[in-house]
């Protein structure tokens, strides 16, 4: 007994080896992208498995229609903005004469109420300016992220309305961050693994991750063996494909 016990004490403080798991690596983040304006699609630019950056441009549509919108508003702002100017000059110049006592006060209240309404003028036709600038903007559908494009649904002369539904029209992935599940042994269960590090693994590539969920609930592993779900999440410079077998090593010390 008295050399039994000392071996096991010895045991019990070698430090616990990492638990390996196999699973499937799937994107983490992917976003579904439709239209916010009813138009026709002019032109796709990128193509399935493309790498983007964020911000650059998918899909164009066609623009003629609001085009001449903001063309017009343009015009607008930049007719009534000069009599504005003119406007601010001759009422100023009132209020010079009138604190001489040279003018009457009934044509300083006009010049205030010409600048006014020529003020206000110049502001709707600035808001309908960044309004119809907006819309036109909403014809280039760029990527909020940067990542890959796993499908397209649109073609060029497609009609999108808007109105009868929100039609996808393309589906982007954020390729660096990525996800796997496993199915961890229910004897090997510990609610310290969570938050764990662990490497994920694919050939000669290797990535760093942390546990970031644990399912209780008890499914079937290989062999009919009891098992939990285990979700780790981990960080790639975007050169894995999603779908891959790959080998989970969670640092269980």
């Amino acid at each position: 007994m008295r050399i039994l016990l000392p071996l096991l004490l010895g045991f019990l403080s070698l430090p616990l080896q990492a638990i390996d798991l196999n699973g499937i690596a799937e994107f983490d983040r992917r976003l579904t992208l439709n239209s916010s304006i009813s138009a026709r699609v002019a032109q796709v630019h990128v193509e399935v498995g493309q790498s983007v950056a964020q911000g650059d441009l998918m899909i164009s549509f066609v623009a003629t229609g609001l085009q001449a919108r903001v063309d017009i508003a343009t015009a607008e702002v930049n007719a009534l903005a000069p009599k504005v100017e003119r406007m601010l000059t001759e009422l100023e110049k009132a209020q010079e004469l009138y604190d001489r006592d040279s003018l009457a006060r009934v044509a300083l209240e006009r010049a205030e109420q010409d600048h006014t309404i020529a003020a206000a003028n110049l502001a709707a036709a600035v808001a309908k300016l960044d309004l119809a600038s907006f819309h036109l903007s909403q014809t280039q559908l760029r990527s909020p992220i940067a990542g890959v494009v796993l499908s397209i649904a649109a073609f060029p002369g497609q009609f999108i309305n808007t109105r009868v539904n929100d039609q996808t029209l393309l589906t982007v992935a954020d390729n660096s961050a990525m996800s796997v599940q496993a199915l961890l042994p229910v004897e090997l269960y510990s609610k310290t693994l969570l938050n764990k590090a662990a490497r994920v693994s694919y050939l000669k590539q290797s990535f760093g991750g942390k546990v970031v969920a644990i399912d209780r609930q008890v499914s079937m592993g290989a062999n009919n063996h009891p098992a939990m779900y285990l979700q780790v999440r981990f960080t790639t410079n975007g050169s894995l494909p999603a779908g891959l077998p790959v080998k989970i090593s969670v640092d269980n010390n």
